[in-house]
């Protein structure tokens, strides 16, 4: 069974204006950019930000993007090693299920999200 992430839809968030590009340079130099804000997250009356990399895989998170193809593209993109994306990916994901921001439903018959406010 692949797990297919989908968002929780009480969940509203947007990528901020520059923030993206910005780590991106950062990154692309060789700097720091794991401070760096780039989407922010609103769920009830809580605000979370993302860095560059939880911003990555977020965006990807759709409910048809399994979750072995999210870290694959992240592993590309940030030139890392395959088989330890895939273990961050997973552990970033079960993080944002436990928080319940996201499910990782198997992708095969209907299954009804659990979402709760925490």
């Amino acid at each position: 069974m692949k797990a297919k992430p989908k968002r929780n839809p009480a969940i509203v968030w947007r990528l901020e204006k520059g923030m993206r590009e910005l780590a991106w340079d950062r990154a692309r130099k060789g700097e720091e950019y794991e401070d760096v804000g780039v989407l922010t997250l609103v769920l009830g009356e809580t605000i979370h930000q993302l860095n560059l990399v939880g911003a990555e895989i977020w965006t990807r998170v759709n409910g048809i993007n399994t979750a072995e193809k999210i870290a694959a593209e992240i592993a590309t993109l940030f030139q890392a090693d395959p088989e330890e994306m895939h273990a961050d990916v997973m552990a970033f994901l079960t993080d944002l299920e436990g928080k319940g921001w996201v499910t990782l439903s198997a992708g095969h018959g209907p299954q009804a999200p659990r979402w709760t406010a925490r």
